[in-house]
């Protein structure tokens, strides 16, 4: 039997232990409970939304939790959160998240500053919120019990379902952009011939790695791309969301080393490649268009260069970033600051339309590559080399891509100059990981938008 009392003792006890959080913190405090009628807190559904938003919430303030507990009362199932940020910004997000998530609206948040006063829309000069049901002010349909318990109830549980279905297409689509980020790699580490790179003929100007060793790694980093893709797909604002896809892309990199024992066959395939799988899940997720995405990648990293800013020298340096110390060399992060135009308006359409004239993959591919090797500032052949040796071969396969590329070379031409670049153990690895993302994008662009 329901006991008012209890009841009332245990919120009042609540807003006692809140308090005391905040006085020992210092900080904002802010909470998660599910907005459910009647008696029974405890029902299935309600604790269920409540585990789910509070979950997803989290990703919102990674690195800034100071503290999270779990209160369980009369009142049901309550989350806390002690947060390193400013109240304001944490309601505004939280307003944010009430009205674009589909369960935002089943639960309350409440945020208080570290005076214990509660943050409300009404601070942002935004009007109460509407009923759960009807476009009346949910407060004004409590007032006058124009809904029934039931009735409540019922929305909520449609709300629980329609949500459960945005789970499956979730699923299917961040499935489905994995298997293309895997088929763009496996497609350019079969291409050849590759000017040095690793084919399924030959090693390239590559001691540590073969062709198989590319496979394993490929076949390892779907997982990783995949758990980007379901970052991205949701209402988490972009530069958190970047963020994270980045915290992946580090777990996803130590798995990478693993298989491949210690040789780095993706590192920046990683990176490119996650920043597309994660645009494209934004832009599906907004119901927005393929030519969208360049924009969304402009807007998730418009502070890329800002990893050159406090770069640790005592740790080991990429090779980005060591060009940059000694050089000012930007290399693919300057690519992806101008969001990709190499890609978006160069490289796509020239694969797209050796593709439509040629229906061979490999054909397109080699004929893309040696674009992209007469346009790209490719950081592993001035690793390896030097900034004479980049210009010499830009400017060899400009040549060759003027004289009409891969349409007017025969294959023994292609592969006499593969054969001279393993001499001089050049590697194109920065156009590799290009050309892999075009034809990840050439795929999403005829199979989903």
């Amino acid at each position: 039997m329901f006991d008012i009392n209890k009841f009332l003792e245990d919120r009042e006890k609540r807003v006692e232990y809140q308090n005391g959080l905040i006085e020992r913190f210092n900080s904002p405090l802010l909470t998660i409970r599910a907005n459910y009628p009647g008696e029974n807190k405890w029902e299935d559904i309600p604790i269920e939304i409540t585990d789910i938003v509070a979950k997803e919430v989290e990703l919102y303030f990674t690195n800034e939790i100071v503290h999270r507990e779990i209160l369980e009362n009369l009142e049901g199932k309550i989350y806390l959160f002690i947060l390193k940020k400013s109240a304001y910004e944490i309601k505004k997000l939280m307003i944010d998240f009430e009205e674009k998530h589909i369960l935002g609206r089943c639960v309350d948040i409440d945020v208080y500053n570290i005076d214990g006063k509660g943050i409300s829309r009404s601070d942002f000069n935004l009007p109460k919120r509407k009923c759960l049901i009807c476009e009346e002010l949910a407060f004004i349909c409590g007032r006058t019990m124009k809904h029934s318990h039931e009735e409540i109830k019922n929305k909520i549980a449609s709300k629980y379902i329609e949500y459960e279905k945005f789970l499956r297409e979730r699923e299917k689509i961040v499935d489905n952009l994995a298997n293309l980020a895997l088929e763009g790699m496996i497609y350019e580490v079969s291409s050849y011939p590759a000017f040095g790179l690793v084919t399924p003929l030959t090693k390239g100007s590559h001691k540590d790695m073969d062709f198989f060793t590319f496979l394993d790694s490929s076949f390892v980093l779907r997982k990783g791309f995949k758990k980007m893709a379901e970052v991205m797909y949701s209402s988490i604002p972009l530069e958190k969301a970047f963020f994270l896809i980045r915290e992946i892309g580090k777990e996803t990199e130590k798995e990478m080393f693993e298989v491949t024992k210690g040789v780095n066959t993706h590192k920046g395939m990683i990176f490119l490649l996650g920043i597309a799988i994660g645009a494209t899940a934004r832009a599906i997720y907004e119901k927005k268009s393929f030519k969208d995405i360049q924009q969304i990648i402009c807007k998730m990293t418009k502070d890329i260069l800002k990893d050159f800013e406090n770069i640790d020298t005592t740790k080991r340096l990429t090779h980005g970033e060591r060009l940059f110390i000694e050089q000012g060399f930007t290399g693919i992060r300057g690519e992806i600051k101008n969001g990709l135009d190499i890609v978006f308006n160069g490289s796509l359409e020239i694969f797209s339309k050796a593709y439509k004239e040629s229906q061979n993959i490999n054909f397109s591919s080699l004929h893309t590559l040696i674009y992209l090797m007469s346009r790209v500032m490719d950081s592993t052949i001035v690793y390896r080399h030097d900034f004479k040796t980049l210009e010499n071969v830009k400017n060899e396969m400009n040549r060759i891509f003027s004289e009409g590329g891969a349409f007017t070379k025969d294959k023994e031409y292609f592969e006499k100059l593969e054969k001279e670049y393993i001499i001089k153990n050049i590697s194109p690895g920065g156009s590799a990981d290009l050309l892999a993302v075009t034809i990840y994008f050439y795929k999403c662009m005829n199979l989903i938008f």
